[in-house]
């Protein structure tokens, strides 16, 4: 919010440059095929594709609204943007594009400002060589997220689309005429500009039960062959594997498939502290031998609701191991709205609001490029080596360490080879050869010997838990100037740092130390900055620097999250014995929502707060789940010689007047998932489950099972509830509810 204050617009003839540029200088140009192998190639001279980047949704829906609503200019908003993705090394950028906000009930183009904002990010994509990946069709529904111009897709739902044949005209003929769309920016159709990489013909597209292999495969065709009649000659993805359905592959006709991949799965309602990473483990294009021969990409994954800076190089090596060449993160926030991250809850990523895992997600953009296709993948626990990368999940790094690069998130493991041969350094905190007291991201690339470019972003203060979804400032940006110390030989001790912008002085080092607000720099050995060393700096091939003014203060704000001794003091303050702790935070579990159903508040028959479940029925989706944020870092804190309770006491009952079947999962911070089933009775009762009786859930996205595994309540991080007609098949047409009001450990 407070970047309104930095940037409200941007004049014409700004916005008309630049994209003059990006229709003149295009840097991605390539174009893609895929050979008779299933691989994607570049046509001129026959190399592997390998891209990697985010999604991206400034031109549609809830982003879209917001950014115009705070005052700020889209493609202002856009421009800025892309030069951070440049600037952290990526070069793809995939969005599904919101069709009801472009479209007719019949199935024609509209062009609009969404589109306009579309071809701007093209466009300027293109021109910072980032390749584009287009998914014409969403299918979201309306509310709050999206405009409408009563599209094909509205107000019908997804299952519509895919089983419905009298839509599949429409949807056709939206194929065609998107490909065929001309970029008022770069002057040629989608169809056949080398900048878009490729399409995929639906986002995530859903079936009513029963449906066929063969059936979806005819559906996918029909869009198939609506896009080729533009003439396109581009690969065409489809994602057949998107709820398992991947027997309609070998009647496919597309050039590939797209797969996803949620490490730590969605919407947790909360942040997942705890090691992490032994849920890399596999994408929805695991090894199948029915995707043999067809190309792969990952149109969206991310290790969702975790802070930590050490998931997404080891999300790209798997990538590479399953032999997919582009993969892109869901999603970027765009910076005007990422201090409150309104759009998306579950995901967090910006240069800088989250300085740590931008570097964590350019270090995975190195990965994805250096490993090749096919290269074996191990999942691990707390540290994951593969020269020149490494990543460590108590240190919350992920490091790139060569003899010209030196990339990190915190302080490196690997010894540096050889400090006077660096040509950049990436970082946050401190390293032997840079370090900084802030902790935003610094840039250091080399221009010539004694001649460096520093982008230095500043600091911020996270001040709430980020994927709550609750309204506020979840990150602060601070108005400092941090100390730097910068020991590369080329420099020396005594250095001066000038501005990029007019050349003037900035400061001047004392024992490699430097003190220096954000900005944009020239760091030059000695005293004296020549005019041809300042022209060679300035012509240094690097993205715009940018960033948004200090969040103004305020004196409630505390940094987040807590300290474990704040944690505890909290806790005691709330009871008195471990059997007293209640693990279920009704308010949260209300806020956190579930998935194809509902919550509403409710009170248990003592008065207490409870949470009320309900869904319709089971005919269209197959369970109702809800993940609740536990108290268990509390509990640790408090009790830590009371961890292993002998019992779970669920206190609750079945709204609907018989007895309701309930899955319960315990997901612990490191990883593990344990559960059962419980049967909650009509009244309001005390189910008591013996820890005995919890099973490792090793079909979710758990680390394998090995011996020494047990149930520890002390490392409770969420607690799952679903329901669903594989619990109870013969109820699946009525509608059902439950209440709960507690969780504890006797």
């Amino acid at each position: 919010m407070a970047y309104g204050i930095f940037i409200r617009s941007v004049l014409a003839a700004v916005v008309l440059a630049s994209a003059q540029r990006a229709a003149a200088v295009a840097p991605a140009d390539r174009r893609a095929m895929v050979d008779a192998k299933g691989v994607m190639r570049w046509a001129d001279d026959g190399s592997e594709v390998a891209v990697f980047g985010v999604n991206y949704y400034a031109p549609f829906a809830l982003d879209y609204r917001v950014i115009q609503e705070r005052g700020f200019d889209i493609k202002d908003t856009i421009r800025r943007d892309v030069a951070q993705f440049r600037r952290l090394g990526l070069t793809a950028m995939r969005l599904h594009c919101f069709d009801r906000e472009f479209s007719t009930r019949e199935g024609a183009f509209v062009d609009n400002g969404h589109v306009d904002a579309l071809d701007y990010l093209i466009a300027e994509c293109a021109s910072n060589g980032i390749y584009s990946v287009l998914t014409p069709i969403a299918a979201w529904g309306g509310g709050k997220w999206t405009s409408s111009t009563n599209g094909f897709a509205y107000p019908v739902g997804i299952r519509d689309l895919t089983s419905d044949r009298t839509l599949w005209k429409a949807e056709a003929r939206f194929e065609q005429e998107f490909a065929e769309h001309v970029n008022r920016y770069t002057g040629r159709r989608y169809a056949d500009d080398p900048c878009v990489l490729c399409f995929e013909l639906i986002n995530e597209p859903g079936y009513p039960d029963g449906t066929t292999g063969g059936q979806i495969a005819e559906y996918a065709n029909t869009l198939l062959a609506g896009i080729r009649r533009s003439g396109t000659r581009k690969p065409v993805f489809y994602s057949a594997t998107w709820n398992g359905h991947g027997e309609c592959v070998p009647m496919l006709k597309t050039d590939g498939v797209s797969g996803v991949c949620y490490a730590t799965g969605l919407r947790a309602g909360h942040s997942l502290f705890g090691k992490q990473l032994s849920r890399v483990q596999k994408s929805s294009l695991k090894a199948d031998g029915r995707l043999d021969g067809m190309a792969k990409i990952i149109y969206e994954f991310d290790a969702a609701d975790t802070p930590g800076a050490y998931m997404y190089p080891a999300m790209a090596r798997l990538f590479r191991s399953e032999g997919v060449q582009s993969a892109t993160q869901f999603q970027y926030d765009p910076t005007p709205i990422a201090d409150d991250n309104v759009s998306y809850k579950t995901h967090y990523l910006n240069l800088v609001y989250t300085p740590a895992k931008a570097l964590s997600f350019a270090i995975a953009a190195e990965v994805f490029r250096r490993i090749p296709r096919g290269a074996p993948f191990a999942a691990a626990d707390s540290e994951m080596a593969f020269p020149p990368f490494l990543v460590n999940v108590a240190s919350n790094l992920s490091e790139m360490v060569t003899e010209t690069d030196l990339l990190y998130t915190a302080s490196p493991i690997t010894p540096i080879p050889a400090p006077e041969r660096l040509r950049r350094v990436w970082g946050c905190g401190v390293s032997p050869v840079v370090g900084s007291t802030g902790n935003g991201c610094y840039f250091l690339d080399r221009v010539e010997p004694g001649l460096w470019r520093l982008q230095l972003y500043p600091s911020v203060m996270p001040c709430a838990d980020p994927h709550t979804g609750r309204p506020g400032i979840k990150t602060a940006v601070l108005g400092d100037s941090p100390e730097l110390m910068v020991r590369l030989p080329d420099l020396g001790t005594e250095f001066t740092a000038w501005r990029t912008a007019d050349g003037a002085r900035a400061a001047a080092s004392r024992d490699c130390k430097v003190t220096l607000a954000p900005g944009d720099y020239i760091l030059a050995s000695g005293g004296i900055l020549e005019a041809k060393r300042l022209k060679a700096a300035r012509a240094a091939d690097l993205p715009e620097w940018s960033a948004p003014p200090p969040t103004p203060p305020d004196p409630d704000r505390k940094p987040w999250p807590p300290t474990m001794a704040e944690l505890a003091a909290a806790g005691r303050a709330k009871c008195a014995a471990p059997r007293d702790w209640n693990f279920f935070d009704a308010s949260l579990a209300k806020d956190c929502g579930i998935h194809y159903g509902w919550t509403e508040a409710a009170t248990d028959d003592r008065g207490r707060p409870a949470c009320r479940y309900l869904a319709k029925n089971f005919l269209g989706a197959s369970a109702c789940n809800a993940y609740v944020p536990s108290n268990g870092r509390v509990y640790a804190a408090v009790f830590p010689e009371a961890g292993r309770g002998r019992t779970l006491v669920i206190t609750g009952r079945a709204a609907k007047g018989m007895m309701e079947p309930v899955e319960v999962a315990l997901m612990l911070d490191n990883g593990q998932v344990w559960g059962t089933n419980v049967a909650l009775p009509k009244h309001w009762s005390d189910v008591r489950v013996p820890f005995s009786g919890f099973r490792y859930f090793s079909h979710w996205n758990a680390p394998a099972f090995r011996e020494g595994f047990e149930l520890d309540i002390r490392n409770l991080d969420t607690i799952g509830l679903c329901i669903g007609k594989w619990l109870d098949p013969s109820a699946a047409g009525r509608s059902h509810a439950f209440e709960i009001s507690a969780i504890r450990v006797e």
